[in-house]
Parts: C-alpha cells; structure tokens; sequence
C-alpha cells in the first residue's frame, strides 16, 4: 500500500536551548501551511502564564524530488517542573490527524509535557509526585533510552512489531524525556525513505507528542542525494539545541541540561573508522566536533550546579560482538582520552543490537596495541544474577577504592559503582531491528575492534560519496579480537529492551545517584534483566 508522505501526524517534542524554560513542538504537514502556531497554558493554571509561539517551516527534497515539510514552533517563557497542555493550530495543515494523535473536540491536535527541573530548584519530580525527601527540591527525574528502532510497518524489513512495543512500553515508565540512540527508521535503506520517516514519526507520536525524544544521529541516518553529508533529512525533522557550528553541522551535536545532570549528544561517523553509512564522514567536521566536545565538557566539570555529565552517541568503543560491528579504534582515540579527562560519568550507545555493560574504564591497558579501556573491577558488588558476565582473572585492573561500598539505605540487587572512579559505558541498540546481535556474541566474551576500512578499489561506476563528493566502492572493515576485560554485564535472552535511569540529586553536600535499570520491552511488567546503582559526590560536597 503506498502511503502519502505526511498526511498528518507524526506530532514530536524536543527540548529547546534551556529545558526548563523552552519546549519545540514539531509535526509533518503535507505542504505549506498559513500561520502554523502552538497555543499552551499550565494545567495548574495559577502554575505559570499561558502563551502561544508561531512556528517555522523546515522543508528539503527527497532523492524522488518529493519536497517534505516540517513545522516547528518554539515555546519559550516556561516555568521549570511545570506540567503544559497545548494544541497546534491549524490541526496538522489541514489533514485528519492519525488515531494515535489525541485531539480536542474540535478537531485540533493536542499534547501535553513537563518541562525540566531547575537544579536545586522548585517544582515536582518527574513522575509529578513530589515523593522522597532527596527530591524535594525537583531536581530527580527519570529517563529512557534505546538505539537501532525501525518501524512496525508489516513491510519494513528492518523494523519489527518490538519496534512499536518499545513505545508503549517507555511509556508505561512516564519518564521526563527519552534519548533515542541513533538508526531512528532505517529511511536511507528504503525506497520510500521520507514515506518510512512519517511511518515512524506517526509510530511515536503518542509517546513523543508528550515528552522530548531527543535524537542522536547514527549512520543510517545519512540519505544519499541530501545535501553535502546526506543529512538534510536529519536537520528538516528536528530542531535542536544550538551547537555554535550551523551550517551542514547544525543538530548534529549538541548538549543541554535537566536538573544537575549535563547531557552531551555526538554525531560519532566523525570520530568511527567504521565505513557503515552511505556517506564516509570520519573527520568531515574538520576537527570541529572534538574541540566542542572538549570546550562543554571542561565547563560542565567547572559548573557548581552540575553533578553528572553524560554522553549520548550511535557507535560504540567496547563490543563483545563476533559477527556485528564491534568498537571502534577511532573514538578511543579521538574521544575516551576527554571522556578519561573529564570524568564522563556514563556513555550510551545504540548500534550493536543487543545489551552490554562495561565495568567503569579508565586509561587503557597497558601495551595494548588497540588502546583496550582499562577497567576499574569494584571490589565488592553483587552482579545481576541474569546478566552474562565474566571478567579474566588476569586481565590488567585498577582496584577500586573503598568507597564503592554501598552506601547506607542504598541497597539494591544490582551493583553499586563509583563512577568517579571511571566511565561506564552501556549499550543498548535493542530498540526493534530485525537483526539482533544477542546471538552474535563472543563466548566466552572477547573484543571486536574496527581498526580501519580496507583501502578502496578502484570506483567502476556510480558507488558511495566521500564527503557528498567523489563516488568510492564501498570497503569491508578490518577488525582486530581483543579480550574483554571491561565487560560487567550482557544479555544473551532479551534482544529488545530499554533502559531506563533515575536520577537521584541527594541533598546539598551529599551524594548522587542514578539508578539504571534494564526492561525487556515485550514484557515490559516482568522484573528488569540488569540494575546498577551509579553514585559520586555533590558537587558542592567536593572541596574546591
């Protein structure tokens, strides 16, 4: 069945440059719309003032010359922690909204949201209800997060009906907002890539028009035919925060703040050796992604307000994957040195299709050749007893400081981990795809690392643009087997999940947490298959 581009619908948020204060609603429309505008008002009306933000029009071309368009209206004099309906007007440019968009009586396309927790300040915790004393100040809230989504059309061969459970199943969570990890809908392996983008705008509507989904871009996001990087589509369908670079790099990167947790996106096809897109893009920012990412995180470690700092991107630098992708020398060499340098407390990934765990890392093992992250191995913690882990006893590790013991009235089943201690990384591309790699793992657990592309034969036609230019063939990848000491926790049994993190401000002077646990999204009321207790410090509990 062909199915129009945007025949309404597809209704998504994203945070705007202060969380707590701007919210973008954004929706597909079928051409051209007058005065498309979002009124919005507090539920609580003596909570805030209402208001109304008129929306601009981003548009582009698809490789079938089809012009797309996409509304976006930023609402702006918010009030932190405060729960908004709003409505957009005209209803959708004059479609009938899809069944999963709710609506008012008249027709209009409606939503709801919170906006995000002032550090240290007022208003409610995430799920609105104001419970524990350590959030009384409104600074707790809970987030979601899975990579590699796809659709549940019955025709989309690299999506699945989990793709459209995940949704349902996020939600049952009601977090503040979701971090989509990059290969949103696979559009740039299908014919119909605009059709499969609207396919799955419409699939998370009824999650995304209630809550920011902030995206990360994979490597199935590059189109071929859409602009210098094939990203046009990309940059059309979200407008995100600011990242100072514009141009061709604009939404590719970027960061923002909820509570006192900093949250630093990448676009890793900059940093990957790894040539598994449409478009070659390792180094295409000209160094400019890497000296942002060094300049945000030296002020988020200066910044008095901010506790945690974690990092959202696609392609992993640790993989316990025989016959996948694997890691990727060039974001340990690029990025694990900042994350190292910084303190990166967390980094989450997409792009493998199953769930792992790292041990906290920190340095590389000595003598490695392919710069194998050093693990921090806690001294005393009670791993998951579902989780499939193991840890060479003669694997090189930083003993962990005494501090890691669990803190009093923290007791949890999974593990507790100082992450001052070291980065965790988690991956968790186990969004829908119809190819998952819980069958495709090392045993025992080792590491696949890409070290570089084969060179290039000799193009002999039309093949894959470097840089939007010269067409080259496309070239396999070398990889190189190393052991895994880093590895905490895997999945081999649940190849669609979701992870979901709570984050905990504690009181002034204290310490943290974030509480992560991991939900098989088709049995999404069964127990998680993995929980962790990160903790640090305050930053105020830190001596200057």
């Amino acid at each position: 069945m062909t199915r129009r581009v945007a025949d309404g619908g597809g209704v998504h948020l994203a945070f705007g440059a202060d969380p707590a204060r701007s919210m973008v609603v954004s929706w597909l429309t079928d051409g051209p719309v007058s005065r498309p505008m979002v009124r919005f008002a507090p539920v609580d009306p003596d909570a805030a003032e209402p208001g109304e933000a008129y929306a601009t029009t981003s548009t582009y071309r698809d490789a079938d010359r089809r012009r797309v368009y996409v509304q976006h209206a930023t609402l702006v004099g918010l009030r932190p922690g405060v729960h908004y309906r709003y409505e957009i007007s005209p209803a959708l440019g004059g479609s009938e909204p899809p069944a999963s968009q709710r609506t008012s009586r008249a027709g209009t396309p409606t939503g709801d949201f919170r906006t995000a927790p002032r550090a240290g300040g007022t208003g409610e915790g995430a799920d609105g209800s104001g419970a524990g004393a350590s959030e009384a100040d409104g600074s707790a809230f809970t987030f979601t997060c899975f990579g590699d989504h796809g659709t549940d059309q019955e025709d989309d061969p690299y999506g699945t009906p989990a793709s459209g459970a995940v949704v349902a199943a996020v939600d049952m969570l009601a977090p503040l907002f979701h971090l989509a990890l990059g290969d949103l809908s696979y559009a740039s392996l299908r014919r119909d890539p605009a059709e499969v983008w609207a396919d799955w705008f419409r699939m998370i509507a009824p999650s995304a028009s209630r809550r920011p989904w902030m995206p990360v871009a994979g490597n199935h996001e590059s189109e071929r035919g859409l602009g210098r990087f094939g990203l046009d589509s990309y940059q059309a369908y979200f407008q995100l925060p600011d990242n100072g670079a514009g141009g061709d790099f604009q939404g590719l990167w970027y960061a923002f703040t909820v509570g006192r947790v900093r949250f630093v996106v990448l676009f890793g096809e900059d940093a990957c050796y790894q040539e598994h897109g449409l478009v070659y893009l390792r180094g295409f920012s000209g160094g400019r992604q890497t000296a942002w990412l060094e300049q945000t995180l030296r002020a988020a470690r200066a910044d008095p307000e901010i506790d945690w700092v974690i990092v959202a991107m696609h392609q992993v630098a640790m993989s316990t994957a025989a016959y996948h992708n694997g890691g990727d020398l060039g974001l340990r060499e690029e990025w694990l040195p900042l994350f190292d340098r910084y303190e990166v407390d967390l980094v989450l990934c997409g792009h493998e299709h199953h769930y792992e765990r790292t041990h906290p890392v920190r340095g590389v093992v000595p003598g490695s050749r392919v710069l194998t992250p050093r693990p921090v191995v806690p001294v005393s913690t009670s791993t998951a007893a579902t989780a499939d882990a193991a840890v060479s006893p003669t694997a090189p590790t930083v003993p962990m400081a005494a501090r890691t013991a669990t803190p009093p009235g923290l007791a949890l089943a999974g593990e507790v981990v100082d992450t001052t201690s070291g980065t965790v990384h988690v991956t968790i591309g186990t969004g829908g795809s119809s190819s998952p790699s819980t069958g495709a793992l090392f045993h025992p657990p080792a590491g696949q690392v890409v070290i570089e592309p084969e060179p290039p034969d000799p193009p002999a036609g039309p093949g894959r643009r470097r840089f939007g230019k010269s067409p080259v063939s496309r070239r396999r990848t070398i990889h190189v087997t190393e052991g895994a000491p880093w590895l905490a926790a895997r999945s081999t049994d649940h190849p669609y999940a979701f992870a979901a993190l709570h984050v905990d401000p504690g009181i002034p002077g204290g310490t943290t947490t974030i509480r992560l646990t991991v939900h098989d999204s088709l049995t999404p009321d069964e127990p998680p298959f993995d929980e962790v207790l990160f903790t640090r410090p305050r930053h105020d509990a830190v001596p200057d």
